[in-house]
């Protein structure tokens, strides 16, 4: 990458460094090594960027790049700029929520706003809120519950414009589905 690349992005870059138990496996040592040696290398001639979770307003606990930054004494010091972006408000997650449906040419009725801001004023305050990628899957999630709903109309019955428009009720109920999802995935957590 460093010979073939001037720009290089490195997205989750913590998952190079992530453990067995506190132990970080030799591969990823190794590649961890090699990282540093071509830091150093190209340190005047490459723009290197790495991306993941974490910063200022993350616990420890849940800081994915500071642990990676801490994984090697030689990262920490290439690495002479860092920026922070804070999460998505939910008033975002709506804006994303209907640029995707735009995008993908459907219609989302306006009194949908206030349930999807809702939804997501909660999962915002959530330590695995996906950020944007949340609204993304609302709308995949609205998808299916419109895909359900249209499953009881005869087929002949069916316009293009019935199959690209989300009702309040699809979106409502892909907002429940994916609560119970989020608390069955947490339920699995703690089981652990």
């Amino acid at each position: 990458l460093f010979d073939e690349y001037q720009i290089i992005l490195i997205d989750e870059a913590y998952a190079m460094a992530s453990d067995n138990n506190g132990e970080i496996d030799s591969f990823s040592q190794e590649a961890i090594a090699q990282l540093i040696v071509e830091l150093e290398k190209h340190g005047m001639d490459r723009l290197v960027m790495f991306a993941g979770y974490g910063g200022e307003k993350v616990l420890d606990k849940d800081n994915k790049m500071k642990n990676f930054l801490q994984s090697n004494p030689g990262i920490r010091s290439r690495i002479n700029s860092t920026i922070y972006f804070d999460s998505y408000t939910p008033d975002e997650m709506v804006q994303i929520f209907r640029r995707h449906a735009k995008i993908n040419h459907y219609r989302i009725p306006r009194n949908a706003d206030e349930c999807i801001r809702s939804f997501f004023a909660e999962r915002v305050k959530a330590d695995d809120f996906g950020n944007g990628r949340e609204a993304r899957s609302l709308l995949e999630n609205s998808v299916v519950e419109a895909a359900k709903r249209l499953a009881g109309v005869k087929e002949s019955m069916i316009t293009e414009r019935m199959m690209k428009e989300l009702r309040f009720v699809d979106i409502k109920k892909a907002i429940q589905s994916m609560e119970k999802s989020k608390k069955a995935q947490s339920g699995t957590q703690r089981a652990v």
